[in-house]
């Protein structure tokens, strides 16, 4: 347990600070934490089970997981928000994913710069499988909202890098999105595509 707090790399440091010294090239998603929390980790130890259950959102119809947003807390430090999923099922609510969000209101430049520099420093100091092409997509629901996103493949699980740009139609707030995904959780978001 010592050693592995020993190897998490702070994600919110990525956010804030763009220059390195020197640290291990982590490769296990559980070696990564957003204010504090890592996949793996119980959300009990960070949240009261009346607050999981006031912000939980059962967005898939009954799904498997279960998404949790959690809006600007005094704890957190880099982030506006911090949303994870937990397996519907368990009592232990384990955190299978999570996400940091920084919101850009009317700044979606800003948001891009951000996610350039991020970008940048994930590729030169983790040790990754595979990175994807920067790519840019429409809401179906929506043609004028996009976003853009990076992946990084771990072996244990996936980094994605997003900037949300939302027209002012859909009412949506534009954002900038650091998520960290387990592989189970990936492959069941890659199925409701």
């Amino acid at each position: 347990s010592g050693k592995v707090l020993f190897m998490r790399v702070f994600i919110a440091i990525i956010v804030l600070i763009f220059s390195f010294q020197s640290w291990t090239k982590a490769d296990d998603i559980k070696d990564f934490e957003i204010e504090g929390m890592s996949i793996g980790d119980s959300a009990l130890d960070f949240f009261s089970l009346s607050h999981i259950k006031s912000n939980s959102w059962d967005d898939y119809s009954g799904g498997k997981y279960i998404r949790v947003q959690n809006d600007e807390l005094s704890f957190f430090k880099t982030y506006d928000a911090v949303d994870f999923h937990y397996k519907a099922d368990d009592k232990n609510y384990i955190i299978q994913n999570i996400s940091g969000v920084i919101f850009y209101d009317n700044n979606i430049k800003d948001c891009y710069s951000k996610m350039d520099s991020i970008i940048v420093e994930i590729s030169k100091n983790l040790n990754y499988i595979s990175k994807s092409s920067k790519q840019t997509s429409e809401f179906s629901e929506d043609k004028k909202s996009k976003w853009t996103d990076v992946s990084f493949k771990l072996k244990s699980g996936y980094i994605y890098v997003t900037c949300y740009d939302y027209s002012k139609e859909s009412g949506g707030q534009d954002n900038l999105k650091v998520s960290l995904d387990n592989e189970e959780i990936n492959q069941w978001f890659v199925s409701l595509n």
